[in-house]
């Protein structure tokens, strides 16, 4: 039985929803590439591990509209309501199977019935991480960087659901790529702004943007829902707020947890063998305050140059005329090696707790605003002790070298993931006409680059349609027959 795409698993956890309108799903994976960006600052070569990009997109149909954002009902016949949701039954069970309702899409993945427009409704960019260290259970780090919606389509579930799902597709061993005997740490810092992904959607009217504290709350039971698929270790933190603040500002759970939440940071050991320091134990991300910083407190260490530092400034002008005679490039690599030796000895000085408690005071985690890190792990428990440092992919072991993460079929590479996710940040949402326009013009554009690249059978295993469920028209309540009730007076006494 072959192992489900995350595409499959996506639009089955879609198909659950009583949508009254066509879903399309779009999965963009990029192919698997190699990069030393991770932990810059080790004191090795650079820790070098695979990073993957995912694109999550979910398009939704909106009935009752046109084109240019106008209703298309009359005045008097009511838009159709999801109110109900035993009312409705699916059309087709199956989540890929094509809609019966007038807003097929058609080959540049567009509506062909203008009276039935589609809209971006939510979409998630994400990147795994893999260090290939042991070879035969690796380490990986799923980081979800951007998480929006546009708030024009009808009222769904669509975000929690398909972030509860990718969570879940991560953490589940017979499901998440790589071995399942590997270590998974899904995590991600939670910041309310007003979009993310989906430019000016917020001065459309419909977008509902929870504050600081709502969308922890929001978040904490999503991860929830994901560990309730596949279970998982649960941890939280509030930067400058103690663990009973935290549990008391965001409330006790509508449900159980799956399991018992612990408040600490992630990362709290390192994910190969290595000396324990800031710049082995935390892995440096895309957009993410706690790269920011370490970047910080390695500028500075390195603007400040040490006591003993001087004494080789005396011997590097004695050097100079030997320096000459090597390469450039041999220089370039000397001069790196020192400076990431300086940056992780400075790290070094900083307790991963001062770490953390100062970052409660950084402008991203102190601007009012209630802020937090989420962390869902699952595999062996690695302390990552030890005085010897073993890099991922610096090892002599063959075998370790060679290690290579299974590519998705039909991905795509790096830089057209990239390249269509920057035309999306480029496309103005501001109101509901140039929200139809921009997301017809992105489906076509990316169709286009897809089929491009891998053709049309990488178009079709990137991409879903989730039928929409019929809504049953419910009767009227019947009217409550009034009842005649008869008041008897108290009769009064005749006088003598």
């Amino acid at each position: 039985m072959s192992t489900p795409t995350l595409r499959d698993a996506l639009a089955s956890h879609l198909a659950s929803l009583p949508n009254s309108s066509e879903l399309g799903l779009t999965v963009l994976t990029s192919m698997p590439k190699r990069t030393t960006a991770i932990f810059p600052h080790s004191p090795s070569a650079g820790v070098r591990c695979w990073e993957t990009e995912y694109l999550v997109v979910v398009h939704s149909g909106v009935p009752g509209e046109t084109a240019n954002g106008t209703s298309s009902h009359p005045p008097s016949q009511p838009e159709p309501s999801t109110s109900n949701p035993t009312s409705q039954t699916p059309t087709d069970p199956s989540p890929t199977a094509p809609a019966s309702s007038p807003s097929q899409p058609t080959s540049n993945g567009a509506p062909s019935t203008p009276a039935t427009p589609h809209v971006l409704a939510a979409a998630i960019s994400c990147h795994l991480y893999t260090l290939p260290s042991p070879p035969d259970a690796p380490s990986s780090i799923l980081y979800i960087s951007k998480v929006d919606s546009s708030g024009y389509a009808p009222p769904s579930p669509i975000t929690r659901v398909l972030a509860s799902g990718l969570l879940a597709y991560f953490l589940d061993p017979a499901t998440r790529p790589g071995s399942a005997s590997g270590s998974v740490t899904a995590t991600l810092f939670a910041r309310s702004q007003g979009q993310y992904l989906f430019p000016n959607s917020v001065e459309g009217g419909g977008k509902r943007v929870l504050g600081g504290l709502g969308l922890c709350q929001w978040w904490k039971s999503v991860y929830e829902d994901a560990a309730r698929l596949a279970p998982a270790d649960l941890a939280f933190l509030l930067p400058s707020y103690s663990a009973s603040e935290a549990k008391g500002i965001l409330g006790a759970p509508r449900r159980p947890p799956p399991s018992e939440w612990e408040y600490a940071p992630p990362f709290r050991a390192p994910l190969f063998r290595a000396r324990r320091s800031l710049a082995t134990l935390i892995p440096s991300l895309p957009d993410d305050p706690k790269t920011r910083f370490l970047e910080e407190l390695v500028s500075a260490a390195l603007d400040t140059p040490a006591p003993h530092e001087k004494e080789k400034d005396k011997e590097k002008e004695k050097e100079k005329g030997k320096e000459k005679q090597k390469s450039r490039k041999n220089v370039e690599a000397a001069e790196d090696e020192a400076d990431r030796r300086r940056a992780h000895a400075a790290l070094a000085k900083i307790p991963a707790g001062e770490f953390w408690e100062r970052m409660g005071f950084r402008q991203e985690c102190a601007s009012g605003d209630v802020t937090g890190f989420f962390s869902a792990s699952v595999g062996p428990k690695r302390d990552g002790g030890g005085e010897k440092e073993t890099s991922p992919a610096s090892s002599d072991d063959g075998e370790r070298a060679r290690y290579e993460p299974p590519r998705a079929p039909h991905s795509i590479s790096k830089p057209l993931v990239e390249r269509i996710l920057t035309s999306m940040l480029n496309t103005d949402f501001g109101t509901r006409a140039l929200a139809y326009a921009g997301t017809e013009q992105w489906l076509a554009s990316t169709r286009a680059l897809v089929l491009d690249e891998v053709g049309e059978a990488g178009w079709d295993a990137s991409t879903a349609t989730i039928a929409f469920k019929k809504v049953a028209a419910t009767p009227p309540p019947p009217k409550r027959k009034e009842e005649t009730v008869t008041m008897l007076q108290p009769r009064k006494k005749k006088r003598v």
